[in-house]
């Protein structure tokens, strides 16, 4: 039987990815989390979840939790995203950096063997666009965090790249942006995601930010983390999550013409005091591509059009209220 271990398995990417790798061959998916919640995963995948509560920051909890779940894969998405640890420092510092750590530690000394391990990453590595005068920003481009959870995403890729040094065991990094679509309501970069669903819900909606930002569909991501985990790798590499890059007032505007094929208006826009998207953009994939070919990235409009139709299934159900 072949299992996969996944840290976060209960929000957004987490969640996506679950239903990725049970469609691509994963026989049983063993989830660790503080919180059982499964209402982001699709029901029919619930037979094949097996829960452990715990937390990262605990190691001993940990490894506990991969000893028993002798997995060939393992997939590290458990984080504080990042107006949490702006919030709470020393917090995020225990579960970004502590808790990357322990995940590493205890991957290192479980009995059976593993095939792979996927760090969760982050365009927040990087600095602003500015300050890489290149057409697009290579993973090869050097470190410039804007703040304290791109730094601790760098200390995640150093401890992931001395696992490999130090066990040999394949291990990839994957660095992301700006996830939107079904499941994304959490963290600075939900927003895009809160503009389809006000668009759905018939409710006025002003974007927090403005500025070029580097979009991922929800299932491109699931599905990069899920190849990443599965697909014939050797070393340790780092890549960026293959994406598009657009400003915010093109991405609300192509919700507002989508949502003109549904025969509704979207009172959707940037709002007149937004602040500058910190995060860096025009992520290139070239190195991407090379390790993982068959990675997808859906065209944006589509990715907005099933998110938006989804939503307003939701809407058409109850599942979906306004605030």
């Amino acid at each position: 039987m072949n299992t996969a271990f996944i840290t976060g398995p209960t929000g957004c990417i987490g969640s996506a990815t679950c239903r990725w790798l049970l469609e691509h061959g994963i026989d049983r998916i063993v989830g660790f989390s503080r919180r059982r919640d499964l209402s982001r995963l699709d029901k029919t995948c619930h037979s094949h979840l097996e829960w452990i509560a715990g937390d990262v920051t605990d190691l001993d909890q940990l490894s506990k939790a991969i000893e028993q779940a002798q997995p060939r894969q393992i997939i590290h998405l458990a984080a504080l995203q990042t107006p949490d640890c702006q919030a709470q420092p020393l917090v995020g510092m225990d579960v970004n950096v502590a808790g990357t750590m322990n995940l590493f530690r205890a991957a290192a000394e479980v009995s059976a063997p593993i095939d792979r391990v996927v760090f969760a990453s982050s365009a927040a590595v990087y600095g602003q666009r500015s300050l890489y005068p290149t057409d697009s920003v290579s993973a090869t481009a050097a470190y410039l965090p804007p703040n304290l959870y791109g730094y601790w995403k760098v200390a995640g890729e150093g401890i992931a790249q001395a696992f490999y040094q130090q066990t040999g065991i394949a291990t990839v990094s994957l660095r992301l942006a700006t996830t939107y679509g079904p499941g994304r309501d959490q963290g600075l970069t939900s927003a895009p995601t809160t503009a389809i669903k006000s668009a759905a819900l018939g409710t006025p909606y002003r974007m927090p930010y403005q500025g070029r930002e580097h979009y991922h569909f929800v299932d491109d991501v699931a599905a990069g983390f899920g190849q990443a985990a599965i697909l014939p790798f050797n070393g340790y590499g780092v890549f960026n999550l293959r994406g598009k890059t657009e400003e915010a007032t093109t991405f609300l505007e192509l919700v507002r013409e989508v949502a003109s094929e549904f025969s509704f208006a979207a009172d959707i826009a940037v709002a007149t005091d937004a602040t500058s998207m910190p995060f860096v953009c025009d992520l290139d994939d070239n190195e991407t591509l090379a390790a993982f070919p068959q990675m997808p990235r859906t065209d944006l409009r589509e990715g907005i059009r099933r998110s938006l139709r989804l939503f307003k299934e939701q809407v058409a159900s109850g599942d979906l209220r306004p605030d």
